[in-house]
């Protein structure tokens, strides 16, 4: 699996932020404010969906499924809205270009948003991704897989509360939009002992000296993975709930230092465990290929 890696390498380099920038022209690796770290997690695990589903690959090899970008779902019987970063679809004939919200880059297909987002890969994972059949962002016709990402950075007692909220009105909105959709859903927990947050760092850093916040681990990770198994989950589509919930544990202070993926149990999940992020992919793919077998 590459994508815990790619997210971990990605995050490690700090950026000023989009658009006008991050305030005090302060360099953060994750902003709460930012979707940088949804972004580089959905399409990390779109490129491992891609290399373990053989049926996927064919599709898009056939020109039927194609790569929406921040594709607004609508929940008709709740009247929600919902954007989300990337869902694979079916492509209209519409070719869409996707970039940075600088407008610096852009992008037609599946490799080259991963310059626009300004992912870090390996010489491995470029000669992969080079395999791979060319995956087009295009206009939605309909959604075949949506991925909601959301992160525990800190403030776990206030975190469990809000991804629960946030992950339950996804899943709703997902189908309350199209039914048979594969609805995903990806956490990332952080196991850190320390973080620098951006909340509790109003000033210039380069004046001031951080506020440190600390934390009680791997107490506080632990809690928030208990939390999501309240989240509701399906086992068909007449079901509510996700189709698949994958955590990705991962160690980031966010004071500059090297962000690491964190595999030892506890307080990652367990291999045997269904939020485990290999099993989580493997079923995703399962998923697709069943559910989507005569598209």
């Amino acid at each position: 699996m590459f994508g815990p890696q790619i997210l971990t390498r990605t995050l490690t380099k700090s950026t000023t932020g989009t658009g006008q920038g991050f305030q005090f022209g302060n360099s953060w690796q994750y902003h709460s404010r930012s979707d940088r770290h949804s972004k580089v997690a959905c399409w990390g695990l779109t490129f491992d969906l891609l290399s373990h589903c053989a049926l996927l690959r064919k599709h898009i090899q056939a020109g039927k499924v194609a790569l929406g970008i921040n594709h607004e779902l609508r929940d008709f019987r709740n009247s929600k809205k919902k954007n989300l970063d990337l869902v694979l679809c079916r492509a209209t004939e519409q070719p869409v270009k996707a970039g940075s919200r600088s407008g610096a880059r852009s992008a037609t297909d599946f490799a080259s948003l991963a310059g626009a987002y300004g992912i870090d890969l390996t010489a491995k994972e470029r000669i992969a991704l080079a395999s791979m059949p060319m995956l087009p962002i295009a206009g939605v016709s309909s959604v075949l897989v949506a991925t909601e990402a959301k992160a525990a950075m800190t403030a776990f007692l206030k975190a469990r509360p809000r991804l629960k909220d946030e992950l339950t009105s996804s899943h709703q909105t997902i189908h309350g939009d199209t039914q048979d959709a594969i609805a995903a859903g990806l956490v990332i927990v952080n196991a850190a002992s320390t973080f620098v947050s951006p909340d509790k760092n109003k000033h210039d850093l380069g004046q001031v000296r951080a506020v440190v916040s600390e934390h009680r681990q791997p107490n506080d990770a632990e809690k928030v993975i208990a939390g999501l198994r309240d989240l509701q989950r399906r086992a068909t589509v007449s079901d509510s709930g996700f189709d698949a919930i994958g955590v990705v544990v991962i160690d980031c202070a966010n004071d500059g230092s090297p962000i690491k993926h964190v595999t030892r149990h506890p307080p990652a999940p367990s291999a045997a465990d269904d939020f485990d992020y290999a099993r989580f992919v493997h079923r995703l793919a399962q998923l697709y290929a069943t559910r989507f077998k005569e598209l």
